[in-house]
């Protein structure tokens, strides 16, 4: 099973307080790895560093086998949406998609792309009378145009009514099946137990706890959420 992300003993620090503390995961080809923490555990702040974003204090962190430190040119291979999606409100998505094509260098069929994320007929319609969910679909859509090797999502479901939030946790097993890596972050223990292959509990700055979804429910069946959010609070 090809190794598509590596971190391995990373920490982090924001003047004296320690946030990634000999952190240490990683993501293989094809599958979704859920990143599991309460708010303020240090999701976003990982993801960051994986994207080149932020700076590793120490450790390292290697994807699709270049070293995030020393080489950039894999950022071309990953999609991401990384806290609540940016846009030009006065553009519509179709621009927005072509302006993201042509920074990437890739060609793609636009209006394909906006019915994956469930965004039909409303490519001319300017991003300043989009609602918080259709944001986030348009985010998702511009993560996965390009057709990225890697795809960075954090907290993807925010803003998204309960058909919404099935349709796209459908969207990205597909996306996975294809060949897609996953990484995406939740505080939401009920959604990332629907979407993910494997859990990794970020607590106290590392990986406290990982584990095979399918496994642990097997194993807990019903007392599946008791058990983390137990976890979670160190019972």
């Amino acid at each position: 099973m090809n190794t598509i992300v590596n971190v391995n003993s990373v920490e982090k620090s924001y003047g004296l307080s320690l946030i990634i503390n000999h952190c240490s995961f990683k993501i293989f080809e094809r599958e979704i790895y859920g990143l599991l923490g309460i708010n303020g555990a240090g999701k976003t702040t990982l993801m960051k560093m994986i994207l080149g974003l932020q700076k590793i204090d120490m450790g390292s962190i290697t994807v699709l086998g270049n070293d995030v430190s020393n080489n950039l040119q894999y950022l071309s291979s990953i999609g991401s949406m990384i806290e609540n999606p940016v846009f030009y409100e006065h553009l519509n998505a179709n621009e927005i998609l072509t302006m993201h094509l042509m920074l990437m260098q890739k060609k793609a069929d636009i209006s394909e792309t906006l019915h994956l994320v469930g965004l039909d007929n409303v490519g001319e319609k300017p991003i300043s009378q989009y609602s918080l969910g259709m944001r986030q679909r348009l985010g998702l859509a511009r993560a996965i145009i390009h057709s990225p090797k890697l795809l960075i999502l954090d907290e993807p479901l925010n803003g998204l009514d309960p058909i919404a939030i099935v349709e796209i946790r459908k969207l990205l097993r597909k996306l996975a099946d294809r060949g897609m890596s996953i990484l995406l972050s939740s505080h939401i223990i009920g959604e990332i137990r629907q979407t993910a292959d494997r859990i990794g509990i970020l607590s106290d700055g590392y990986i406290k706890l990982e584990f095979s979804v399918a496994e642990k429910i097997s194993e807990c069946g019903e007392n599946f959420e008791n058990y983390v959010v137990g976890f979670m609070k160190g019972e």
